[in-house]
């Protein structure tokens, strides 16, 4: 899912260390790929079509992790807000309908028929985070709604704090242990904690509006606020915050030693401390969103894919793989989607 895990910690285990193409598939009639969620060696494609014949203008994809063959394809009928989760044998995606209006979907996964739907009379820009047999999703409204991932049906639906005038959840639910964590863009409460069984809240911390987050790591919950980075303890006691310098928010990486942020054209290693341990800066280039595979930190510029060393921001490796989109690290492979419709996968075999 986004996040790669229900905390969103963007890390992975391990990745390749010398990563050349392996494959390119271009999907058919596809203006642009959007980010693929990766399971049990398949990859599951948001896609923007251009056919006009096509009935639905968007599209999921099935590929073959391996070979990039593409396994099935079927049409999706609102535009998706980003990558699927997947759990089992179902598929989720979380798309608009309209304006205020929200969509989640589920397809199997075998042959990508539709298994069931569910409409929210709210906005929906968040993707589905997955935690167990649960898909957890919020809205604009200040709702977070928790459906069974096998049917669909709803498990609850809690509106946060109406009375403090709202909440507008933009950005996917974090999960640890029994509590969901959001991150608010309006009313007087940044971040929220959420008994993940019954909605009921468990505390609040008030923060500027948060862009960014939140990520959920037994060490903490990290959220963005434009420039800010913030750090909570699990039970919503502030650890510290650290000023980067571009407030444009991206994901955040997390592991055991670090808070991974990049901002502008740098990334920087905050440890637990609130102290900075390193900053990389790319040649004048903006750099994307981090991802921890190992011992490394992977990041996209223009064009290129960076390594560098978890431990001191030393650069291991780049490769040029071309395409704008973000790339999802596993221990075998590196999947990149590109702009003109195509997918490529790096590894080292």
């Amino acid at each position: 899912m986004i996040g790669r895990n229900p905390g969103h910690t963007q890390r992975v285990t391990s990745g390749p260390r010398d990563p050349k193409t392996v494959w390119q598939t271009d999907l058919s009639q596809a203006r642009a790929t959007g980010t693929p969620a990766v399971d049990a060696g398949r990859l599951y494609v948001p896609v923007d079509a251009i056919s006009d014949t096509a009935r639905r203008r968007y599209r999921l994809h099935s590929l073959s992790a391996a070979t990039g063959e593409e396994r099935w394809q079927v049409p999706l009928r609102s535009e998706p807000n980003g990558p699927p989760a997947v759990a089992g044998d179902h598929i989720v995606v979380t798309a608009k309908r309209g304006l205020e209006q929200g969509r989640v979907v589920a397809f199997r996964k075998r042959y990508g028929e539709e298994d069931w739907l569910v409409d929210i009379d709210a906005r929906l820009t968040a993707a589905p985070t997955i935690d167990g047999g649960t898909v957890y999703v919020p809205d604009w409204s200040g709702r977070v709604h928790a459906l069974s991932v096998w049917d669909g049906s709803v498990q609850w639906s809690q509106q946060v704090d109406a009375a403090a005038g709202g909440r507008t959840f933009t950005e996917p639910v974090a999960v640890l242990g029994d509590t969901l964590y959001l991150g608010s863009q309006s009313g007087s409460t940044g971040v929220v904690a959420l008994d993940a069984t019954t909605g009921d809240t468990e505390w609040e911390a008030s923060t500027r509006a948060v862009t960014g987050g939140p990520v959920a790591h037994s060490k903490g919950v990290v959220v963005q606020s434009h420039q800010l980075v913030t750090a909570f303890d699990t039970d919503g006691t502030r650890q510290w915050s650290f000023n980067v310098r571009s407030p444009r928010a991206r994901p955040l990486a997390v592991d055991g030693q670090h808070v991974y942020v990049s901002a502008g054209n740098a990334v920087y290693a905050v440890d637990w401390n609130g102290e900075k341990s390193w900053t990389h800066e790319s040649d004048g280039e903006p750099v994307g969103a981090p991802t921890v595979a190992g011992d490394t930190v992977l990041f996209r510029s223009e064009g290129q894919l960076t390594a560098l060393s978890r431990a001191t921001g030393e650069e291991r490796w780049t490769t040029t793989p071309g395409g704008v989109g973000r790339a999802i690290v596993t221990p075998a492979a590196i999947f990149v989607p590109e702009s003109d419709g195509a997918v490529v996968a790096l590894g080292e075999t």
